[in-house]
């Protein structure tokens, strides 16, 4: 396989994964505290082959789509005046049970089950300090105060965990507007972030940007398609697209 058809091969899987992911923003613009994904790219130098006998390669300069990394900022927050709507101001996470294990989330579009449990949307428990948030049925009125601690005429019931991440790379999208870590997420420092009761964060997708963005990749990737096209013989291609059962 010739280089001009290497380099524009890696052009076009590294292209393919940007159409991917601009989809999936756009996707979830209106998703509650989904955050935006985006990819890093570097130069990939194919090795030499160093054979004994064989003429040494010279370097081949590839793309390659280094990692995946969230953007952070917030996004806009939504006045609902439901009690149990929570939106965090500040660099935190809520932290939810899932059956994978813990998982991170923005989206405080809460609730409570039947047995009176926190809840997010799709059922995951919400976490406090001693585990899962119960509210007995005769609670009454539920104040969350900024600091995330829950508390009714029965007193207090716990306070939220809230979490967040130093390394920007330690979080990684694991569907919708949940989060999972490499790593043990560190609590926040007093002060740090608060909990905003009777609002929901919404989605931090820009949408006119991710559609201009999503028309350019596709623009490039036709551009590229027709330079891999013009640079090979049929029978190339072809050889191309052959994949072994």
């Amino acid at each position: 396989m010739g280089e001009t058809t290497l380099i524009h091969l890696s052009r076009l899987m590294v292209l393919r994964r940007q159409l991917d992911v601009a989809a999936n923003n756009i996707a979830n613009v209106e998703t509650s505290g989904f955050r935006a994904q985006h990819l890093s790219f570097q130069e990939y130098l194919k090795p030499e082959n160093n054979q004994i006998g064989v003429k040494p390669e010279r370097h081949l300069s590839l793309v390659d789509a280094a990692f995946g990394f969230t953007a952070d900022s917030p996004g806009a927050l939504q006045i609902t005046t439901n009690p149990l709507d929570l939106a965090i101001n500040g660099n935190a996470y809520f932290v939810v049970q899932t059956p994978q294990g813990e998982r991170y989330t923005r989206d405080g579009s809460f609730s409570l089950d039947k047995s009176g449990r926190l809840v997010t949307v799709e059922g995951h428990t919400v976490q406090a300090g001693n585990g899962a948030v119960t509210v007995p049925a005769q609670a009454g009125i539920i104040s969350i105060d900024a600091s995330g601690r829950i508390s009714t005429k029965l007193g207090e019931l716990g306070r939220l965990r809230l979490v967040q991440f130093p390394e920007r790379g330690n979080l990684h999208a694991v569907g919708g507007n949940l989060f999972r870590s490499d790593t043990a997420p560190a609590a926040i420092s007093d002060g740090s972030a608060k909990v905003l009761q009777g609002a929901v964060e919404k989605s931090n997708v820009q949408s006119t940007v991710e559609i201009s963005r999503l028309a350019e990749i596709n623009k490039v990737y036709e551009m590229v398609s027709k330079l891999l096209k013009s640079s090979q013989d049929v029978t190339e291609l072809n050889r191309l697209a052959d994949v072994p059962d």
